[in-house]
C-alpha cells in the first residue's frame, strides 16, 4: 500500500501547535542592509509600528536575544508586544564591546551590552523625543517615550514612533543623552521573544536551513584524530540513486547526494583508507599517566602567583594535599554540527548555527578567495552550544565542499561523528596543597594543574613563558570589592601553576570552561580541610568568607533556605559549595541518597548574586540549566580514548542524566549593586564539589575523580 501522507518534524510541530497557539512568522532574521529610517545600528522603526532590534549577538536557548531586547526596549520606551529581533550581520558595530570580533560566548551577552544598548536606545529616544517636540513646538523635557509613542501630558499630543521616525533620523546622535531613572521592563517577567517561534515550529535553527538548489552532504572523519586521508574507493556507490559528487579532504571524506538520507548510506559504503599515526594506539590511562607524573615536574607556568604562598607551604610544619582529576567531556549539543554554504565566483554565503561569526567570515574569505564585503553569513537560531559551535571545523568543511561542488550544500554531521569529532572538555589533573593554621583553615595554598591549552590546540599559541587564562578560570576572583585571592576567600597568599601536556585529543571551551574543573577541584579540597579540622562545612566556609559580606550573603541564603541544620529523612546526606564565576557568586546546597549502590539526588537548592537580574526568567532558567548539566557530567558523563580515538558514538554509551533523574532545584536570585554578572555558565562550577560532598557524607569516601558513577 502506497501512504502518500509525509510531514516533516518541522511541519508537524507547525500544524500541533496551531491547536492551542497561534503560529507566528519567524521572529528571527539577519539583518544584512540598514534601513535610511534606522536610528543608529541597532534600532530601527517599522511603519507598522514594530521596533525591530539588530541583535549583536546570537541565541542558543540562554535567552540573551530577549534579554539584550528588553535592555532596548526599556530604554526606548517602546511596546514590549511589538518588538522584533533580527540577528545583526558580521560588521565592526557588532563587535563585542573591547573586541574587534563578533561572538556569542563566555555568558557575556547582558554583561558586555547592557551599556552600550542603553546608550543606542537613549540616543534613539532623544532623537524621537526632539523631532516630536519640535513639530508640536513644545519643550523637548515635557516630552516622554511610553509604550511605542511619543507623549506631551500637557497638550495630549501623542505620536507612534513610526510617524515621527523619518524626521528623528535627520537630526544629530547626541553623544552622552541622559538615560531614563524609570525601567519598568528590567527585572520583570516579560515572555521571551523566541518562545512562541520555538513552540509553533517556525524557528530556524541550521538544520531547518533550505535554499534554492540546495544538495545534502555526509562526512566520514580519521577515526584517529589529525590522521591523513590516504585512498577513497568509491565503486560500492555505482547505481546508487542521487549521489552527485564525492569529496576528499585533509582527513575526511564527504558524500554530496540530493538527500541526506542518501549521502549518508553513501558515505558509509566507502572504503576509505586513513594514515597510520604515532597515536593509533593512545588511550586514555596513558594520557592521565602521564599527567599525574607531570603533577612533580619543576618547570610550571605560574597564572597566579600572590604572596608567598611557596615558601611558607615549603616550611610549614601543617601541610595537607590531595590529587584530583576531571575526564574530557562532550558537549552533546541537541542539534550535531550543521552548516549550509554557497559559493559562486562574486559571493560566498553561509546559513550557519554559529557563536562566532566574525571567524565564520574569515573561514569563507580563505576558502572562497574572496574579500570579506563579498562573504555573507546567516546566522540561525543555535540547537545548542556550550562553546562547541565556538569552532570553525564544521564550517570549514562545508566551505570546501561547496566550493569543489558549485552549489549551495548542507553539511550535516550525524551523531556519531558530532560524539566522535567532538572539540571535548579538557581532561585535567591537578594538586591542591595548603598550609594548615591552628584553626584548620589554610594559610597559603598551591594549586598545580596539568592539562591541554585550549587556545594551543586552537590557535597553535605556545604557552610555554605565558599562561593559559581560560585554564585558569575560577580560581581567583572576578568580582569588585574582594576580599581574598581565592574567590572570596580570605586566602592572601596562592600559587596557581599550569603544565600545559598538549595531546592529539581536540579540545575546546565547554560550558564555564576552566571554572568546571577548578570549581570541582577548590571546593572538594576546601571540604577535606574542614574534615580535617574537625570542623561542619559550613561553620568552615563561613570563616573563610568573613572579609566577604556578599560572598557569606549569598552563601547563608542558601544554608537558610535549605535548613542546613534540619534533620533529613533517614539515608539522606547533604554536601554544599561556593562559586564564582563569569562574575557572578553561586552556593549550591545537594541532598543525596544512595539507592542500588548509585547516588540519586533529591534537591538541589542554590542562590546566584548576578548584580542586577535584566530578565529573572532567564536567570532561573539558565541556572537550573547548569545545574542539570553539572550534575550530569559529575556522574556519568566521560569521553574514552581507545586507540587513539573516541570510544563512544551516541547517547547510548555517553550517558547523560534523564528526565526522570533530575532532581528538584529551586534558585534564589540575590539582587546586589554590584555590576552584572554573567548566568549562562555561573551555576556549573559549583554542582560537582556539592555533588561529591554529598556523597562523601554518605559513604565516607572522597571522589576525587570525575564521573562519580565510577569510584563509588
Amino acid at each position: 500500500m502506497t501512504n502518500n501522507f509525509s510531514v516533516s518534524r518541522r511541519g508537524f510541530l507547525a500544524t500541533s501547535a496551531a491547536l492551542v497557539v497561534t503560529v507566528a512568522a519567524p521572529k528571527i532574521a539577519v539583518a544584512q542592509n540598514v534601513d535610511p529610517n534606522a536610528l543608529g545600528a541597532f534600532i530601527r522603526i517599522e511603519p507598522e509600528g514594530e521596533v525591530t532590534f539588530v541583535s549583536p549577538t546570537f541565541e542558543m536557548g540562554q535567552g540573551s536575544l530577549s534579554g539584550l531586547a528588553l535592555i532596548v526596549a526599556d530604554e526606548l520606551g517602546a511596546d514590549w508586544n511589538k518588538i522584533k529581533v533580527v540577528n545583526a550581520p558580521v560588521a565592526p558595530a557588532y563587535n563585542v564591546p573591547g573586541t574587534p570580533v563578533q561572538y556569542a560566548a563566555g555568558s557575556q551577552a547582558v554583561r558586555r551590552w547592557h551599556a552600550p544598548l542603553r546608550l543606542a536606545a537613549a540616543q534613539a529616544r532623544t532623537m524621537l523625543t526632539e523631532a516630536a517636540a519640535s513639530q508640536w513646538d513644545v519643550p523637548v523635557a515635557e516630552c516622554r517615550t511610553q509604550d511605542g509613542f511619543v507623549i506631551h501630558k500637557a497638550s495630549g499630543n501623542r505620536v507612534p514612533f513610526a510617524d515621527i521616525v523619518s524626521d528623528a533620523a535627520q537630526l544629530p546622535v547626541p553623544e552622552a543623552p541622559a538615560l531614563r531613572d524609570d525601567n519598568p521592563l528590567t527585572g520583570s517577567n516579560v515572555t521571551r521573544i523566541d518562545l512562541p517561534s520555538k513552540t509553533n515550529g517556525t524557528a530556524i535553527y541550521g538544520i531547518d536551513v533550505r535554499v534554492p538548489e540546495m544538495v545534502y552532504a555526509a562526512i566520514r572523519q580519521a577515526p584517529v584524530f589529525r590522521a591523513a586521508l590516504v585512498s577513497v574507493d568509491a565503486s560500492a556507490l555505482d547505481g546508487m540513486p542521487g549521489i552527485i559528487e564525492v569529496v576528499e579532504l585533509e582527513d575526511a571524506v564527504a558524500v554530496v547526494a540530493d538527500s541526506f538520507w542518501k549521502a549518508k548510506q553513501a558515505v558509509e559504503a566507502l572504503d576509505v583508507e586513513f594514515a597510520k599515526s604515532t597515536y593509533d594506539y593512545l588511550a586514555t590511562e596513558d594520557i592521565a599517566q602521564s599527567q599525574k607524573l607531570q603533577l612533580d615536574t619543576r618547570f610550571a607556568v605560574a597564572s597566579v602567583n600572590e604572596g608567598s604562598a611557596f615558601s611558607m607551604i615549603r616550611d610549614a610544619s601543617n601541610v595537607y594535599s590531595s590529587d584530583y582529576d576531571v575526564p574530557y567531556l562532550h558537549h552533546m549539543t541537541m542539534e550535531p554540527m550543521c552548516c549550509t554554504a554557497h559559493i559562486t565566483d562574486d559571493t560566498c554565503e553561509f546559513w550557519v548555527p554559529t557563536q562566532y561569526s566574525s571567524a565564520v567570515r574569515g573561514v569563507g574569505m580563505r576558502v572562497s578567495g574572496l574579500p570579506a564585503e563579498q562573504v555573507i553569513v546567516n546566522t540561525t537560531h543555535m540547537g545548542g552550544g556550550l562553546g562547541r559551535k565556538f569552532e570553525m571545523d564544521y564550517v570549514d568543511q562545508s566551505a570546501k565542499i561547496a566550493k569543489q561542488v558549485g552549489r549551495p550544500v548542507q553539511l550535516i554531521w550525524t551523531r556519531e561523528e558530532d560524539v566522535q569529532h567532538g572539540r571535548y572538555r579538557p581532561m585535567m589533573t591537578a594538586r591542591l596543597t595548603a598550609s594548615i593554621a591552628e584553626d584548620g583553615t589554610p594559610e597559603a595554598m598551591r594549586i598545580r594543574l596539568v592539562g591541554p591549552s585550549i587556545p594551543e590546540f586552537r590557535n597553535g599559541i605556545p604557552f610555554k613563558n605565558g599562561f593559559d587564562f581560560r585554564a585558569g578560570l575560577g580560581i581567583t576572583t572576578e568580582t569588585e570589592s574582594a576580599p581574598g585571592k581565592l574567590q572570596q576567600y580570605k586566602l592572601d597568599n596562592l600559587l596557581a601553576e599550569i603544565i600545559y601536556q598538549p595531546a592529539h585529543v581536540p579540545v575546546g571551551s565547554w560550558r564555564s570552561v576552566g571554572a568546571s574543573e577548578n570549581g570541582f577541584f577548590i571546593e572538594s579540597f576546601i571540604d577535606e580541610l574542614a574534615h580535617e579540622a574537625g570542623r561542619d562545612p559550613v561553620e568552615f566556609r563561613r570563616t573563610m568568607l568573613r572579609d566577604s559580606p556578599r560572598g557569606l550573603a549569598v552563601f547563608d541564603r542558601v544554608v537558610e533556605e535549605f535548613d542546613w541544620d534540619a534533620e533529613l529523612p533517614e539515608g539522606h546526606f547533604k554536601g554544599i559549595a561556593f562559586s564564582e564565576a563569569v562574575g557572578s557568586i553561586v552556593v549550591q546546597a545537594v541532598e543525596v541518597s544512595m539507592e542500588n549502590d548509585e547516588p540519586k539526588v533529591h534537591r538541589v537548592v542554590c542562590a546566584i548574586d548576578c548584580g542586577k537580574a535584566i530578565h529573572p526568567d532567564s536567570v532561573e532558567a539558565q541556572t537550573v540549566g547548569c545545574i542539570i548539566m553539572g550534575i550530569s557530567s559529575a556522574l556519568y558523563e566521560k569521553i574514552t580514548i581507545t586507540d587513539g580515538h573516541c570510544a563512544e558514538s551516541n547517547f547510548y554509551d555517553y550517558r547523560v542524566l534523564t528526565l526522570e533523574e533530575t532532581p528538584d532545584i529551586q534558585v534564589h536570585i540575590m539582587e546586589s549593586d554590584y555590576n552584572i554578572g554573567g548566568v549562562g555558565e555561573a551555576a556549573i562550577p559549583g554542582t560537582a564539589p556539592a555533588l561529591a560532598n554529598a556523597i562523601f557524607a554518605a559513604t565516607g569516601k572522597r571522589i576525587r575523580s570525575l564521573p562519580i558513577i565510577d569510584h563509588i
